[in-house]
């Protein structure tokens, strides 16, 4: 089993390979400012670049407490672990559906199945916070921003 500082600096490494992945991509589609607002690179860039700074966080608490998490073992067939891998799954299902259902779909029904996982019981509340913030996004979105969210295939 490996410490808890052997998978911080391998999560700080992922996290810096993704970061470092997605600036050097938004750079060629353009970061810099016009009269009509940032390039289309911008908001990836500024992404990576806190993904990067994230990485560099995880780095310098390991270090910190180095002795602490070298003495912490991982146990990857924990309660906790499975949690985690469950949420892991959902991303994935999310991502798998994305495309099929459009964003408010694959969201709400994203955003439900995470509260459930969650420990969130009460289904009023979980239908009540997803449309409530599905709501919100569509009017930032469409009415306000005028931004088309991706549509589901059957809409194209």
């Amino acid at each position: 089993m490996p410490s808890m500082a052997v998978c911080n600096f391998l999560v700080a490494l992922a996290t810096a390979l993704v970061g470092g992945g997605i600036v050097i991509t938004s750079v060629g589609y353009g970061i810099e400012m016009s009269m009509f607002g940032p390039g289309s690179g911008f908001w990836p860039f500024i992404l990576g670049l806190g993904l990067l700074v994230i990485a560099a966080l995880i780095v310098l608490d390991t270090i910190k407490r180095r002795r602490e998490l070298s003495a912490q073992k991982v146990v990857f067939v924990s309660q906790g672990c499975f949690g985690s891998y469950r949420m892991m799954l959902l991303c994935f299902v999310y991502a798998a559906l994305f495309p099929l259902t459009g964003f408010y779909i694959a969201s709400g029904l994203f955003m439900i199945a995470a509260m459930y996982m969650l420990g969130l019981r009460k289904l009023p509340l979980i239908i009540g916070i997803t449309a409530v913030f599905l709501f919100c996004l569509f009017l930032l979105f469409s009415l306000a921003l005028h931004i088309q969210l991706p549509q589901p295939f059957f809409m194209e």
